[in-house]
């Protein structure tokens, strides 16, 4: 019906199709509502100003040869084809999964989006001795300084203090570490800003040392690096080494993954094979880096950068991404286990966004109106198949 409706507004419908409009209008009031809608201009235009977190460019891009054929016969200009089309969108996809998403409501109440929380260790070698959890209240739009956590983990240490297990490490090796349903912000000693995803850890020291600012980091991790040409940052991934100045970019390496990409935004990074030698690889802003975790070689290419750091600005952007892949990101935001019956759907290709910090109920909506599905919610616990 979007597609009959987009043909509609540009005047593009056979005598077929005109026909196969019609009885979908008198089908329900509803669908004659959206019929209006979708033929009045100013209505549209408000529309697509409300819907900016619809992705529109694609089907924007798509239609625009074929608006221009029909400008002068319709005397739409090119801007008011362009609301036009994104609102048809919005309303055939987004309203729609809306309501949809009252129907699930209550069944996927129990499944939430994350929140900014994480568990602060101190570490002897690789064995936690101390752990604090923190977080509690915080908010994303202000990061946490490490030397406020410490503080807090100090007075939790000097309370244990008896315990035979607590060492006397006057510097000691911390770890940050984010649940699934987690997300955490941090400010290092040397000002560099840290977002770290669900389901990651950041193992940093109390103090750098002089020479250089070393941290290991697996999961996802946007860095923020702040620039000392005298003490390197460099960043310890599953099997690489990230070496920089002052930079930003993003680094995901989750234990199932095959590999780590690196994708950088601003600056420039080095990147080394760990015992390859002084060969390494300059990255170049908007490109990212796949290195191999088993084959140990780095591929190259150019990305839209937003695609893969939107995560820490409140959104989840899919470019060409199958269903599991695209489930697996949703359940470690919003910590839940889920399952396909129909092996098929799982290779379902996805573009688009969803908020981040959406209701799951409606993002259950946008998928099974975007994509043919039906997702089942028991508790935490979804199933997948195809329609």
């Amino acid at each position: 019906m979007n597609d009959l409706l987009l043909k509609a507004i540009i005047g593009t419908l056979t005598t077929e199709e005109s026909e196969q409009l019609r009885l979908w209008r008198e089908a329900d009031e509803a669908n004659e509502r959206l019929y209006q809608r979708a033929m009045d201009s100013a209505y549209l235009e408000g529309e697509y100003r409300r819907r900016q977190g619809v992705d529109t460019a694609r089907p924007l891009a798509a239609m625009q040869a074929r608006v221009a054929l029909h400008r002068q016969r319709r005397q739409l200009t090119w801007w008011r084809a362009a609301a036009a089309v994104a609102a048809v969108v919005a309303i055939g996809s987004l309203s729609y999964a809306y309501m949809k998403g009252a129907h699930v409501r209550e069944a996927s109440s129990q499944i939430v989006a994350g929140s900014m929380r994480a568990t602060l260790q101190m570490m002897d070698g690789d064995t936690p001795v101390l752990a604090l959890p923190v977080g509690e209240g915080a908010t994303a739009d202000q990061p946490i300084s490490a030397d406020g956590l410490l503080n807090e983990l100090r007075t939790a240490r000097s309370a244990a203090q008896s315990s035979p297990k607590e060492p006397d490490t006057p510097t000691p090796t911390l770890s940050l570490i984010t649940p699934r349903g987690g997300e955490f912000r941090i400010t290092l000693e040397d000002g560099t800003e840290v977002w770290l995803n669900a389901q990651s850890q950041l193992v940093y020291p109390e103090h750098f040392a002089q020479s250089e600012r070393r941290v290991r980091v697996s999961g996802e991790a946007y860095f923020h690096v702040a620039r000392n040409e005298q003490q390197p940052f460099i960043v310890e991934a599953d099997g690489q080494t990230l070496r920089v100045l002052g930079t930003e970019f993003n680094v995901r390496s989750y234990a199932e993954d095959a590999d780590v990409q690196t994708t950088l935004v601003s600056g420039s990074i080095a990147l080394q094979p760990i015992g390859a030698g002084d060969a390494q690889l300059l990255l170049t802003p908007g490109h990212q880096a796949v290195f191999s975790k088993t084959e140990h070689d780095i591929q190259v290419h150019s990305v839209d950068t937003e695609v893969a750091t939107s995560w820490k600005d409140g959104k989840f952007v899919f470019e060409n991404q199958t269903l599991e892949q695209i489930m697996l990101t949703l359940a470690r935001w919003y910590d839940f286990t889920y399952d396909f019956a129909d092996r098929r759907a799982a290779q379902t290709v996805f573009m688009g966004r969803i908020p981040r910090y959406a209701d799951f109920a409606d993002v259950i909506a946008i998928l099974e109106s975007s994509g043919g599905l039906h997702l089942k919610v028991d508790r935490q616990h979804v199933s997948i198949a195809s329609k």
